[in-house]
């Protein structure tokens, strides 16, 4: 195997600067794969409600399908990362193995929503009315389509990361969401071919990622990824998903959660669908950096871990939520102040407008618990008990936000459903405080047993 310059030894050095060369490409890459969405919804909206109704109406569909991908990806990167970490290259390389056939396996389920009468069953199913499902069947397809490239490259971006390799992975990001970007007005505007043009485009560019990463991964590794397993997958599709799955679960609660909160907010029309969207993307944007943190605290944290270093562990994780918020204060003002301002770039109708604008001073609000959701996150996933992240998530979600949604709704019509969204936050970030010294106290305990 080749040597990788790039790769960022986890072991020594100090925990900041460690961390910053884990994080920062993992940021960047983030920050352009969730540009081109972002990009999309600001043209799709352009077109009208119905087809930014039709695009919002798919993200649980969207989210499902990444959860999936991240779960396996993100189990299979922690299990690499306790094995190099231990020494234990032998099985390191079994989980390497194992991982596409399992990411490919996972993706073909989806493939049947490429048919138009399982798509308009689909939309149908989630509340949402037959103009609607006409605008979104072509977007559907395309997005659907898609998800097994998504899955190879996520794959082949776990094995970089457990490497210590993030920039590889940048690299793929960038090409194949500038080519979406680019792609984007002409698809729809330009060919004509409206909302359906913006997931052609996301397709083109997801492709183009697949054969760079590919390519790299021969280039400084002298193997690829087979779609055939090696003997023995079983157990070792078995641990991915023992990791994996919990990682799953906790993504997956926010597709179940946002399809129950559409229904919520269908009940008063779609621009209060579209209000949602458009708050959501805006704060998924700003969360990016935390989130890229977050996944390289993950995986310093399980490399760190299998060394038996507790004091790497404790310091990135004081890093870690002094950078998060030091990034999410100042922006969280700007949502909070300058709403209407931000809900602007959408070229809204009035009703739109408003209803955006109470959205993000929403959003404003609860940005500023997110850190310590995020540092459950990372610390549950990187000491390999996901199941902390699951439960957290699980209650933030569903026994949180949909409750309150539901309440508020009652009592304030369609802005306190935004409204719910920082109260729900606020409670979950107690919960939060409860479990990462939880967390803490076992990653001691781990290491204190191990020597």
């Amino acid at each position: 195997m080749k040597s990788v310059a790039q790769s960022v030894d986890m072991a020594q050095g100090k925990v900041s600067y460690v961390l910053g060369r884990l994080a920062l490409p993992l940021m960047v890459s983030l920050f352009f794969q969730n540009l081109y969405t972002y990009v999309n919804t600001i043209f799709v909206s352009w077109l009208g409600e119905i087809p930014l109704a039709a695009v919002s109406m798919t993200l649980p569909l969207n989210y499902l399908a990444l959860s999936i991908a991240k779960g396996v990806a993100m189990g299979s990167v922690i299990l690499m990362s306790y094995a190099r970490g231990s020494g234990d290259v032998t099985g390191a390389r079994r989980v390497s193995a194992a991982l596409l056939p399992l990411m490919t396996i996972l993706m073909v389920i989806f493939l049947p929503l490429m048919s138009s009468d399982f798509c308009r069953l689909f939309y149908y199913g989630i509340g949402a009315s037959e103009s609607i499902a006409l605008q979104g069947t072509g977007y559907t397809f395309w997005m659907v389509a898609g998800f097994p490239v998504m899955g190879y490259v996520m794959a082949i971006e776990a094995l970089f990361t457990s490497q210590g390799d993030t920039i590889t992975p940048m690299k793929a990001m960038l090409l194949g969401n500038l080519l979406n970007i680019a792609l984007d007005p002409l698809c729809i505007f330009v060919f004509g071919w409206g909302v359906t043009g913006a997931a052609i485009a996301t397709f083109t560019g997801q492709s183009v990622a697949a054969i760079y990463i590919g390519y790299k991964l021969w280039d400084k590794f002298g193997e690829k990824l087979s779609l055939l397993p090696d003997p023995g997958f079983l157990q070792t599709w078995q641990k991915i998903l023992g990791q994996g799955m919990f990682v799953t679960a906790a993504y997956l609660v926010s597709p179940v959660a946002l399809m129950m909160l559409n229904g919520i907010l269908a009940r008063f029309g779609p621009v209060a669908v579209g209000a949602w969207n458009l708050m959501s993307r805006s704060e998924m944007m700003i969360m990016l950096p935390v989130m890229g943190l977050s996944n390289a605290l993950a995986t310093f944290t399980g490399f760190n871990l299998g060394r038996r270093n507790y004091d790497r562990i404790r310091d990135g994780l004081h890093f870690f939520l002094i950078v998060s918020w030091g990034i999410i204060t100042p922006v969280m003002g700007i949502f909070f102040f300058f709403p209407q301002e931000l809900i602007g770039w959408f070229r809204p109708t009035p009703e739109l407008q408003f209803l955006g604008g109470i959205a993000m001073q929403a959003s404003g609000v609860s940005g500023l618990f997110a850190p310590l959701l995020y540092a459950v996150a990372a610390m549950s996933q990187g000491s390999k008990r996901p199941v902390y992240m699951m439960a957290l998530m699980f209650v933030y979600l569903i026994c949180l936000r949909i409750p309150l949604a539901s309440l508020f709704a009652e009592h304030w019509g369609q802005t306190g459903v935004f409204w719910s969204h920082p109260a729900a936050s606020a409670c979950t970030a107690l919960i939060a405080i409860i479990l990462l010294r939880r967390l803490m106290k076992k990653c001691k305990q781990t290491t204190n047993d191990m020597i």
